[in-house]
């Protein structure tokens, strides 16, 4: 628990939700398809994330668990089955367990209720009862506003969020007395809260077309918010912390919107009576390419903008493809440990400790791989396509040689094997390279990394977010590009 300024939280959150499956993140939603995670998995996970500097293993609980089928299926009692195993494993190994889940977003095709509707509200006072008594040892427990989720139909505002929120709180403690609370600000504030809109007869129904709404930015609002929440923290058991970002936006850029929307004086307003943590979603991920990512110099970049603007006590780290990405969690870790830190060095290190590589030339092409324009990706690669080819066929080959000459001498945790993560990574090299042709056969291209990292949902229904076939068709766009006709010229969608 989070009592005092020498304690430093340092979470590292798997997203396994239905709309982000993937063949580098456990199946934690449906046993009967691929890549589900046996405990063997889950202890070696553990192991590696403790290793690399956390101490606490967050999850979502989302809502297609935090509904009535979610509870009683089989689905749902084999869940609560595994997850409390793992909450088990982590306990006994020293770290904590952070489950968190939206204030009242329920079932599978993610409707949110309203608060201000008696039965809507009173089934999730009852969801929110029944999950807290289900699950054991939860070190924290996080109330998120949504995303998706948020209300504002019948009046709700972001002030209503906050005022049930203290409402669940009071249940959180009645059955886990052990468990620290956090108070999840996300959003603009608190995502979509008395902002975002629907259609004619909207019912609170996730309806995609809708969900920038929830982004709406205001000034007074949000001045509004967070004063009724410093006045509603003393109503919080104590202890309870808030994740606030430096900033109301999608990459807590506190000089976005000529610093509109900076949310640093409410931070350090908060932090003089409950612990602050960062939630920063996108400097690791994000949410949209699945490939290796490198983001680091924003990474600890950003550290140190937090440090200097507010007494943070630590925060989060996003993942969702722990097996593939697990440089970005050894780095995320460590920026909470050394901000000053140089990312290079970082790197380097890892790729010493774990694989037994100790020259640097992997170093320089791996940020290659960012060359796709996302959420949170802020390097800039400005590079002649042939030689962007080069390096990526050069990458594959020093990966080949790591694994030929140092994989076998690991002893550190490891999830999966040292080999399977270099089989992975020699996979994406292997495939931009082979974007990057002069005559990429495209076609075949998408249906390499699809089969590689979205072949589950062959066997799913469309989601109601389609985030992996959009996720998909950008990364073949950035290098179908008609206009590119040279191979001098830049690469296409480099970040601008």
């Amino acid at each position: 628990m989070i009592t005092s300024g020498e304690h430093q939280h340092r979470s590292c959150y798997v997203n396994f939700a239905g709309h982000l499956l993937n063949s580098f993140s456990p199946n934690m939603l449906h046993p009967q398809l691929p890549n589900s995670w046996l405990h063997a998995d889950w202890m070696s996970f553990i192991d590696m994330i403790k290793d690399f500097g956390f101490n606490v293993y967050e999850f979502w609980l989302v809502p297609r668990l935090f509904c009535r089928s979610g509870l009683d299926s089989d689905f749902g009692k084999r869940f609560t089955s595994q997850m409390q195993d793992i909450i088990d494993y982590a306990a006994d190994q020293g770290m904590a367990t952070k489950m968190f889940c939206s204030l009242a977003t329920v079932g599978a095709d993610w409707r949110t209720y309203c608060p201000n509707v008696t039965d809507e509200w009173d089934e999730c006072l009852f969801l929110w009862d029944q999950w807290t008594k289900r699950l054991h040892r939860l070190g924290m427990i996080g109330i998120f506003p949504g995303d998706p989720g948020a209300c504002s139909r019948n009046g709700c505002t972001p002030e209503t969020f906050i005022d049930k929120a203290v409402e669940v709180s009071d249940i959180i403690k009645k059955n886990q007395p052990d468990a620290q609370i956090e108070l999840n600000t996300w959003g603009n504030p608190f995502f979509g809260w008395g902002c975002i809109e629907g259609p004619d007869g909207w019912q609170g129904e996730f309806v995609q077309d809708y969900q920038h709404t929830a982004w709406t930015f205001s000034r007074p609002r949000a001045d509004r918010a967070m004063t009724h929440l410093l006045k509603r923290l003393k109503h919080f058991p104590e202890y309870t912390a808030v994740a606030i970002n430096l900033a109301f936006n999608p990459d807590a850029d506190p000089k976005h919107g000529d610093g509109e929307q900076s949310a640093q004086s409410w931070a350090r307003e908060i932090a003089k009576t409950n612990p602050i943590l960062t939630w920063d979603f996108s400097l690791t991920e994000g949410e949209n390419a699945i490939i290796p990512h490198y983001r680091f110099e924003r990474l600890f970049s950003q550290r140190k903008r937090e440090r200097e603007a507010a007494p943070y006590q630590g925060g989060m780290c996003y993942t969702m493809t722990p097996m593939l990405n697990q440089l970005s969690l050894y780095q995320a870790a460590q920026s909470f440990i050394d901000p000053d830190a140089d990312h290079r060095e970082v790197t380097r290190r890892f790729y010493s400790k774990y694989f037994g590589y100790k020259e640097r030339e992997l170093l320089d092409i791996l940020p290659l791989f960012e060359i796709v324009p996302d959420w949170g990706n802020g390097v800039k690669i400005d590079i002649a396509k042939s030689e962007y080819r080069r390096l990526m066929l050069r990458g594959s080959e020093i990966v080949r040689e790591i694994k030929r000459d140092n994989a076998n001498d690991n002893e550190a945790p490891f999830h999966p094997a040292p080999k399977t993560y270099l089989n992975d990574l020699m996979f994406f090299f292997d495939l931009f390279a082979c974007l990057s042709d002069e005559q990429p056969d495209f076609a075949y291209c998408r249906q390499t990394y699809w089969n590689k990292v979205y072949e589950i949902y062959n066997d799913l229904p469309t989601h109601v977010d389609p985030r992996p076939t959009l996720a998909t068709n950008n990364l073949i766009r950035v290098f179908d590009d008609s206009s590119n006709d040279s191979a001098k010229s830049p690469m296409p969608g480099r970040w601008i």
